[in-house]
């Protein structure tokens, strides 16, 4: 499982695949690898293994960005970097919180690697626009159906 933040406001696709921010897609991608291998080591990218993706978009102040409109994006710019074809990833979960609004204490960050867990608290309390991505091998048992009930 690879597990990283980035620290900055997300790239969100509009209509048609374009990206909705002028900043170019290469230092999107740029940014995307760096905070990747600052926290992990990517030997060779995933080829043939079935994967998941969480994207998790923390933001102090509010861009109106949908959860969904960022994922893609960032599948996208770590295809050959993180994985041969992101058409590998067959479950993805995106999800946008306002920390102005939440409370963090409801978040479980059982499992997250603790450098990953330190520079996120001390982002939130920081940045304005913290994305935490995950992606790592699927399990069947990941999918879930009545969240609302049986989110855990």
């Amino acid at each position: 499982m690879h597990s990283f933040i980035l620290k900055r406001q997300p790239k969100a696709y509009q209509g048609s695949g374009t990206f909705k921010s002028k900043l170019s897609k290469q230092n999107y991608i740029d940014a995307l690898q760096t905070a990747l291998t600052s926290y992990n080591v990517v030997a060779n990218p995933y080829s043939d293994t079935e994967l998941y993706g969480i994207v998790y978009y923390f933001f102090n102040k509010n861009s109106g960005t949908d959860a969904d409109n960022i994922s893609k994006p960032i599948w996208d710019c770590l295809k050959g970097i993180l994985f041969e074809d992101d058409k590998l990833i067959k479950l993805r979960t995106a999800g946008a919180f306002d920390l102005t609004k939440n409370d963090l204490s409801v978040i479980d960050f059982s499992g997250v690697k603790g450098e990953v867990v330190a520079d996120m608290l001390d982002a939130f309390d920081n940045d304005d626009h913290i994305v935490y991505i995950e992606c790592g091998a699927l399990d069947f048992s990941m999918f879930k159906f009545n969240l609302e009930s049986n989110g855990n």
